[in-house]
């Protein structure tokens, strides 16, 4: 039996197998196979070895389950090479023809504020400050619609530091994009990271009018908020933040507006910080635990298990609600029940250089936003182009074939190994798996199986309407 992950809801036996995205309620007779398996089974992560003949002497009449489970290549015999559903998609043998889907514009490596957890040196990247002119952003658009080829979609992010720090840039991108992609026939969207404290009521118009996607950063209350997002000058930020999203809630009517929470050690309650940024009119929550090696503010195996028993809380109010058919903006959850619901075969972490691409205010084309600046990871330029030779070496070494831990895991086509960064921060190689996450990940991937299955068994279209699959599109963080 490969990876898979079994898991009850309400006295029921559930099976998860990750590679086809596969989940089964067990009969009887499918749960004392699976026992079997589990018991005279040799373990490899989520896989279990056991020959056909030993399984059989158990129980003859497993021969029925297993030819069933083997259908759906939950089990796979040896010999058996190809699969239809469960494979992994192979990493590209030229990325030539690979259109770029998204470019993350770095307006400005410059920021106002000194979060204490800031990955970025205080927004600046480790490079002198920089602001990019209107010229650089306009060969970027032109890179985005030549390189786009013939996609009909693409989107832009509008990113910093504090991306309105150079507000003439943001406002001309925006502009330009919008007439560049009409005359072109493609349809720009656009996002929009700030930490909140620079927006004016003209501005905001601006947004509201071009449909811009904000997600405003904010760590909940004033007190959690201010102890460590300080202003420049070291007074809190907390007030001038709330005071905006409030005028922002106001005008800016035409997108859900989202906010991100960085989790920190000694974090707030998380359902505290949840209701206190949902009342303040955010249509989602998402939090993400802070990336740092600085154990005062890295969260250590005990602030990971309180993490994971407040979301396991959160996820049950979200379920609570959505069987009402009420929202709960727990974007952690809403994201991870998308990708059981609609499936996912994942064979990298994230688009990081396959359909997505940063680009520094001087030009630079870059893996992400969070490698900007950072020369190993630049992949050519605006002017020149993508180095191809670059991106196909590396996305082959992201390839999650090339991860052998991540071969018999369950989450193998969900998670991938995680994100490029965090394994360079935690693990000293960017090619690695988030080894640090792999149970914490599991077990919250259980989490959301199990909140799953309770809204599809007394609620699914919940889960077509949060999904996109209705007309009523919940877009998320």
């Amino acid at each position: 039996m490969t990876n898979y992950i079994p898991f009850r809801v309400q006295g029921e036996e559930f099976l998860y197998h990750g590679l086809t995205g596969s989940i089964i309620q067990l009969d009887d007779l499918s749960k004392d196979m699976v026992d079997v398996f589990r018991s005279k089974g040799e373990h490899v992560a989520d896989t279990t070895v056991l020959s056909e003949e030993a399984l059989l002497q158990e129980n003859p009449s497993f021969s029925r389950v297993l030819a069933e489970l083997e259908q759906l290549e939950i089990v796979k015999k040896s010999d058996k090479k190809h699969a239809r559903f469960s494979a992994t998609p192979p990493p590209p043998q030229t990325t030539e023809d690979m259109p770029v889907k998204t470019l993350v514009f770095h307006l400005v490596n410059e920021c106002n504020l000194r979060c204490t957890y800031c990955y970025a040196g205080d927004g600046e990247y480790g490079a002198p400050k920089k602001y990019m002119t209107v010229e650089t952003a306009d060969r970027a658009i032109q890179f985005l619609m030549e390189n786009s080829l013939g996609e009909k979609e693409v989107n832009i992010v509008l990113f910093g530091g504090e991306p309105f720090l150079n507000w003439k840039t943001l406002k001309h991108v925006v502009e330009q994009a919008s007439a560049e992609g009409k005359q072109r026939g493609k349809k720009v969207g656009f996002s929009l990271t700030t930490n909140g404290t620079r927006m004016n009521e003209e501005q905001m118009a601006f947004l509201n009018k071009y449909k811009v996607m904000v997600s405003v950063s904010m760590d909940g209350t004033k007190e959690a908020h201010d102890r460590y997002r300080p202003m420049a000058g070291g007074q809190g930020s907390y007030d001038r933040v709330s005071k905006n999203v409030e005028k922002l809630m106001e005008i800016h009517t035409a997108a859900p507006i989202g906010t991100r929470v960085t989790v920190v050690k000694d974090f707030e309650k998380l359902e505290t910080s949840l209701r206190h940024l949902l009342s303040k009119g955010f249509y989602e929550v998402g939090f993400a635990p802070v990336t740092e090696t600085n154990m005062q503010l890295a969260l250590d195996e005990e602030d990971l298990a309180e993490l994971l028993r407040q979301f396991e809380e959160l996820s049950d109010l979200f379920v609570e609600h959505a069987l009402k058919n009420e929202y709960v903006g727990f974007s952690n959850l809403t994201n991870l029940l998308k990708e059981l619901h609609t499936g996912t075969n994942k064979a990298y972490g994230c688009g990081a250089g396959l359909g997505f691409f940063a680009v520094s205010p001087d030009g630079g084309l870059f893996l992400c936003h969070r490698f900007n600046e950072q020369e190993e990871f630049r992949l050519g330029d605006i002017y020149f182009g993508i180095d191809q030779k670059k991106r196909t070496a590396m996305l082959n070494e992201l390839h999650v074939d090339h991860k052998p831990t991540c071969q018999s895991c369950a989450l193998k086509h969900i998670c991938s190994g995680g994100c490029y960064y965090e394994a360079m921060e935690r693990q000293g190689d960017y090619r690695a798996p988030n080894a640090h996450y792999c149970s914490w990940m599991h077990e919250w991937i259980t989490i959301g199986l199990k909140a799953y299955v309770k809204i599809l068994q007394h609620n699914p279209a919940f889960l077509d309407q949060i999904s996109g699959i209705t007309k009523e599109r919940c877009i998320s963080n």
